[in-house]
Formats: structure tokens, sequence, C-alpha cells
């Protein structure tokens, strides 16, 4: 008896015993322990297989009789093991003497009889009702199928965490997430956060890829470059505008097919690189990192892409709401800075510089001309852009989340531009956001139509009073003659403000307006994308719908002077089309990279084909000054 109350002691060391059995309780019948196992001779420590589908739901099974069949969801055509059977293909168990459930959810590798997270997708186990230790160690003990484990460790009691797909698959690469001690899976390297959408240290952000922060030396660099560049825009700006006051302003000079090419371009790319980060199918990574961030560059996304304050220090983070403060805060501080410098020239003008006050007024005319240009093409390319970040705050651009599986009443709300930011702490934005969309974002295209349209009346009237003047009179009388020809160089210089130029010019004067239309374009198609996501069927609809109007209305009206311009323009907007049309449109898995690099290489084609255009008229430009100047 002795002998047997040892052997007893040693098998309960070292195999599962109930809690509600003894040591006595063992030795009175069999030593087999709790699966597909059973003792029916006294005195053998080898235990009796079952049939396969049957296991026996207690220790201690003394005959074949105690095998019962495994509960629902296992797989009958094999033996039990040390569990109620194996479950069967995709499906799951949270104890291990119980049945088994179907894993509905897309994103979960049920493979081993507990649950994991594909590459791809997102839980996370770090609320309360969730305890990643206790799963990490059912499913260790799970996976080895070994006798020898805790029976507190035979069943989970907690709440398992609801699965996510990720925006930018690779980004949750989960390589050994189907291990029990990497339960909860991984980011990517350079990613972390909700869904690995985030960037870690040392990472800055491209159109939602991570991408390592170079050398400070090189963002240096970068920052001189761009803005030598900027720069040399203005010399040339400034240049073009003296150049043609003295020459004919009905003729196209090099600024003004510059800036009616680069409006088209900007217009582009300020959509493209929307959808592009509402996509997320698109990796900027190796030869296509430069091509994204020259697609987040003219997004004029300059602060985030050329300055790359993060880069610098984690403190310098820009999130949605330093984002939003900043877009809000460059109207306001430009025109303090414009006001102070027409208000410093004025005194200047008056203590400093002796002139008539004709003289003074005709200055400060000129300067004031110089300013509200400025303001209104910096307002220009920042609006899409700006109106993306006031439409970022909005309550709609939120997103819920439930956090457990099977519940849906524990859920939290993150800003779907920013799953750092729960949308409970964004009230006062989202209040300064309705009051921004009222003051700028609605407000600033109604007042440049209204000013354009106030500027083309001026226009119209001068050129119909100049017809009306050519035929009053066909008499050869010298006065009248001098008085006509006053009238047509009054009537063809009438003064046609630079900003005004810079939104029509490129138009025909029935469709002086259209550059207000594109404005409402960019914003329309990026809006609902911004709002609902790319995953809303209405978002998808809209989209679709507003790139067929335009490309239709294009097409049968021709608003634009230039041929080249017109054809530009078409083939921006069929890019657009095609854009939305591939993401809407489920691609299968090998065809995704092709196609993502045809997708890239036609967006890309806008800038080289203007890039072409530039340089053949620069060179023709200078061939001819050249000539002029041998013939002189």
């Amino acid at each position: 008896m002795d002998l047997i109350v040892q052997l007893a002691k040693m098998y309960q060391s070292a195999v599962p015993v109930h809690p509600e059995h003894t040591v006595m309780d063992i030795t009175d019948a069999s030593l087999a322990q709790q699966g597909g196992f059973y003792q029916d001779d006294f005195g053998h420590l080898n235990c009796k297989n079952c049939p396969a589908g049957v296991f026996v739901n207690h220790t201690g099974g003394t005959s074949i009789s105690d095998c019962a069949l495994c509960p629902e969801g296992t797989d009958l055509s094999r033996h039990a093991g040390n569990r109620a059977c194996f479950c069967k293909i995709n499906y799951a168990r949270i104890n291990r003497f119980e049945g088994c459930s179907l894993c509905l959810e897309r994103g979960l590798n049920c493979s081993k009889d507990y649950k994991s997270v594909q590459p791809g997708f997102y839980w996370n186990w770090s609320f309360p009702g969730a305890n990643v230790a206790e799963y990490s160690n059912f499913a260790f003990y799970l996976q080895n199928d070994s006798l020898f484990y805790n029976y507190s460790n035979s069943q989970y009691r907690f709440k398992i965490p609801k699965i996510h797909e990720c925006p930018q698959p690779l980004s949750c690469e989960n390589k050994v997430s189907f291990k029990a001690g990497r339960i909860q899976g991984n980011c990517k390297d350079g990613y972390r956060g909700w869904l690995c959408s985030k960037c870690q240290v040392g990472f800055y952000s491209v159109l939602n890829t991570c991408i390592p922060c170079p050398d400070k030396k090189w963002i240096f660099l970068e920052m001189v470059a761009i803005l030598m560049f900027g720069v040399g825009s203005y010399v040339f700006i400034y240049w073009q505008n003296k150049k043609q006051e003295d020459d004919d302003r009905r003729q196209r000079s090099l600024f003004d097919k510059i800036s009616s090419q680069t409006k088209i371009v900007l217009g582009f790319y300020q959509v493209v690189g929307e959808l592009f980060e509402s996509f997320h199918d698109v990796t900027w990574i190796g030869p296509l990192e430069f091509v994204g961030q020259v697609i987040a560059f003219l997004k004029v996304n300059v602060l985030r892409v050329i300055i790359r304050p993060r880069c610098y220090s984690e403190k310098l983070h820009m999130n949605a709401k330093v984002q939003f403060i900043i877009s809000l805060s460059f109207p306001i501080a430009m025109f303090v800075v414009l006001v102070f410098l027409y208000q410093f020239w004025r005194l200047y003008l008056k203590y400093r510089v002796r002139a008539t006050i004709d003289c003074r007024i005709a200055k400060l005319r000129k300067l004031k001309e110089k300013l509200f240009t400025c303001a209104v093409i910096l307002l220009f390319v920042t609006y899409p852009p700006t109106c993306d970040v006031v439409f970022k705050l909005y309550p709609g651009a939120c997103k819920t989340f439930y956090i457990y599986e099977n519940e849906t009443t524990v859920n939290i709300t993150l800003l779907r531009s920013d799953f750092d930011l729960e949308c409970t702490t964004l009230k006062i934005y989202q209040i300064f956001a309705y009051i921004a969309t009222g003051v700028y974002v609605i407000a600033f295209p109604c007042v440049l139509l209204f000013l354009m349209g106030r500027y083309s009346r001026k226009g119209a009237t001068a050129r119909l009073h100049g017809h009306h003047s050519d035929n009053t009179d066909s008499m050869p009388n010298v006065a009248l003659d001098e008085r006509a020809v006053l009238i047509n160089v009054n009537c063809d210089q009438v003064i046609i403000p630079v900003w005004l130029k810079f939104l029509s010019e490129n138009y025909k004067p029935q469709f002086w307006y259209w550059e207000i239309i594109e404005l409402t374009r960019k914003v329309t198609q990026t809006v609902l994308v911004t709002l609902l996501g790319w995953e809303d069927a209405l978002t998808k609809l809209l989209t679709i719908g507003t790139a067929v109007l335009f490309l239709t209305l294009h097409a049968k009206l021709s608003p634009m002077t230039s041929q080249f311009e017109q054809r530009l323009q078409m083939f921006s907007l069929t890019a657009i089309f095609i854009n939305v049309l591939v993401a809407s449109v489920p691609i299968p898995h090998d065809y995704t990279a092709p196609i993502s690099t045809i997708i890239i290489l036609m967006n890309m084609i806008i800038v080289f084909v203007i890039v072409g255009e530039v340089t053949i008229f620069t060179a023709r430009f200078l061939r001819q000054k050249l000539r002029q100047r041998k013939l002189q």
C-alpha cells in the first residue's frame, strides 16, 4: 500500500489532477488523466486510449464506458489526446475539455485550437477585460499537448479582444503571432500604436508609410534647396511681371504657362495624395519612397515631408490637433504680416521719401495689389489641405472600434486620421472646425467668386465700350481718331490684377469662374474620403460620380484656352478616375503589385509631361533671346 501511495504522489506532481480528487482517491481508482485515456487494470501505470472521437471528462477513467463523445466543434476522426478532442479546421476553444467554436472573423489563425492573429490584422490585449498572460499560458500548454500542465491553465476565463484589419497590411507584421509567447502580435519595425498606424521614434510618415529619418544634414540641405527654389521662383515671377508691363498683355508669358500648368499639377496631386492616404494599398518603400515624397510634397504637405520636425524631436509630433492649429493660424499670421508690411511701407513713404501725394498713392496701390496677390495665391494653394485638416476633426471623421469579441457594449471612438486621439477629447476642436468651415472653407471660394465676377464684368464692359467706340463715326477727323486711339488703349489695357490672371488666365472668357469649380471639385472628392473613409459605399459612389461628371464637362465644354493644357487636365481627371476605379474593384493578390506600380507610374507621367513641356518652352525662349542679341 505504501508503494502505491508513493506512486500516486509522484503521479500527482507530474500530471494534472482535479482539485476535487485526493491522493487516496487516486490510489483507490486508476491513475489515468483527463482526456482520451482510461485504465481498467489495477496496478498498471500505462493508460489505454479511448477510441477516436471520445474522451474521459474527468480524471481516473476506469472503463471504456467512461469515454464519452467529444463536444461540438471537435474532430471526431482523431484521438482526443490530452483534451476533449482536437478542434476542427478553423475552430478554436477557450477550455481544454469543452467544445470548439467556429472562427468567423477575418484575420484569425485557428490552426492550433486557439486563436492567434494573422499578418495584416491587429488586436489589443491592453484593456482590463483581457488577460494576455493567462491566454498565452493556456495556448502554450494547448499547443504542446503535454500531460505535464497545470490545471489552472486548462481554460481561459477572460475576454478575447476583437480583431481589426490594419490600414497598411504590411505594418501589422505578426511574424510569430501563432506562437504562444507572441500571441499579441507585433508591428513592423518603424510602426506602433493602434492598428500599427503610427510611426516610431526615428521614423516619419509619407502617405501613411513610415520611413527612417535621414541624417539631419540632408534635411538641412533639402530645406536650403527648397528655400532657394522659392526665392528663384519669386525672382522669376517678379521679372516676368516687370517684363509683361512693357509687352502686349494679350500674349501669354512664360509665367502664365507655368502657373497654369502648376495649378493642374497641384489640383491633381492634392486629390491623389488624399486618395492614397485613404486607400492604404500602396507602400512607399524602396524606389517608390521618392515618388511618395514627391506626391506628399505636391499635396502641400511641406511641413511633414520636407521639414520633418519629428526627425528632430519626438515632442514635435504633428498630430491632427497640431495640424489644425497650424492650418488655422497660417491665414491669420499671413494677414497680420501683410498688414504690417503695408503700414510700414506707408509710413516709410510718408516720412522718409520725398514724393508727391499722387506718387505715394500710386506706389501704395501697387504694393496693395502685390500683397493681395500674394495672399490670394497662398490661400489658393493651401486651401485643399487646410479643408482636409478641418474636415478630419469633424465628429463624422471618427471611427468606432469594438474592443472585445462578440460584444458591442464596450467600444472606443478614435479619430480616423490619427488613431492616437480619442474623439471624446476633441469637443472644443470640433466646435472650432465648424466655425472654420463657415469662416474659411465656404467664405474663401465665395469671396473669390465675387471678386472675379466683379473684375470680369469690368473687363466685359470695357471691351463693349471699346467695340462701340470703334463704330461711332467713320469720318476722317483727327480729333475723333485720337479719341478712338485713347479709348482703344484704355480698353486693351484694362488693369487686370495678377491674382485674377493667376486664377482665370488659362480659361476662356465665358468660363472665368471655372477655377472656383475646380476648387470645389478638389474638396468634394476628398471630403467624403476624409469623413466616411474609403470603405463606405457612398464615398465610392460620389467620388467616382464626381470624376465622371468633370470628365464629361471638360470633354464637352473645353473651358481652357490652350489645347495642351486642356488635354493635360483631361489626362489628370482620367488618372483620378482610374485611381478611384481600381481602389473600388477587388483585385486578386497576385495582381496587386503590378497594378499598383502601373498606377504610380501613370500618376507620375503628369510631372514628366510638365517638366518636358517647360524645358522645351524654356529652350525655345532662350534660343529666341540669343538670336535677338546676335541681330543687335
